[in-house]
């Protein structure tokens, strides 16, 4: 998000200046321009290289959101009644600019800009292939050091995050996701001789034995007890939309949120070595 904000803004003189969760009217003409241009890519033309509006890439697109389109029309007239059409509905024009990153695959870096100094809930993600909530560079950054390693909990931290911010959210599968990334961090470490370990299996083992593993951290106690972390574990699991959770019920986005920013800490704890054997 951009640091600057308007004089208004400074001078308490208007108070709605974002995050925007739709598409304000400030944000269309410039969103119009990036779709146009996506759906327009370079080619090799004869008179050089120019911009040519693709009709089969705007079909695609259109079919992904499940955009009807008039058929048997000139090709500006597909594009201009495409982009119509997203502006008549914030979350399918959402929908496109998410479809078109992933299928286009344009530079992401323009609409991000756009984004951003719009005031958008919404940014680019970092693989350029869709959009994705805006969360704290802080969190985004731990987010992307725990997951940067090519294994199991890595493949499944980035399923969780993209289920908690991403436009394909899903709290209850980005918890579900969250659980099995810490479970595939910590599972070789506490009980590598599990058959199929699970975060319960783990909880037991540190219940149970606590005296054999420790915390960098001291703890107030000054006894590096891993009491933190079970606590941490008690609370993203179970997942309550699951039976072992007592009352079944589906969970909020925002918790799932938090869940994935805890699994994150946990993850990256196991992978810096904070919790090993005494």
């Amino acid at each position: 998000m951009s640091d600057w904000q308007r004089l208004s803004v400074r001078r308490g003189v208007t108070t709605d200046d974002g995050p925007y969760e739709g598409i304000p009217r400030h944000l269309v003409a410039s969103l119009d321009q990036w779709v146009k241009k996506a759906l327009s890519p370079v080619r090799q033309t004869s008179g050089g290289r120019d911009r040519v509006t693709d009709p089969d890439l705007i079909r695609r697109v259109a079919l992904a959101i499940r955009l009807p389109l008039r058929s048997n029309v000139a090709t500006s007239t597909l594009l201009d009644d495409f982009v119509n059409s997203c502006r008549a509905v914030d979350d399918r024009y959402l929908d496109a600019l998410d479809a078109i990153l992933h299928i286009a695959r344009p530079h992401p870096a323009g609409l991000a800009q756009i984004l951003a100094e719009g005031g958008s809930v919404w940014t680019t993600r970092d693989d350029g292939r869709g959009l994705e909530r805006r969360v704290d560079p802080t969190a985004a950054e731990a987010y992307e050091q725990a997951a940067s390693p090519e294994d199991l909990a890595s493949a499944e931290l980035r399923q969780a995050w993209s289920r908690a911010f991403g436009r394909d959210s899903d709290a209850s599968d980005a918890w579900d996701h969250a659980i099995k990334a810490v479970e595939a961090i910590l599972a070789p470490i506490v009980v590598p001789a599990q058959d199929n370990p699970q975060i319960g299996h783990v909880l037991g083992q540190l219940r149970s034995q606590g005296d054999r593993w420790r915390l960098v951290v001291p703890g107030p106690e000054q006894d590096h007890s891993v009491g933190p972390l079970v606590t941490m574990l008690k609370t993203i699991w179970p997942n309550p939309d699951r039976h072992a959770a007592g009352n079944p019920r589906t969970p909020s986005l925002p918790e799932a949120q938090a869940v994935v920013h805890l699994a994150v800490t946990i993850v990256q704890w196991a992978r810096s070595g904070v919790v090993a054997r005494s």
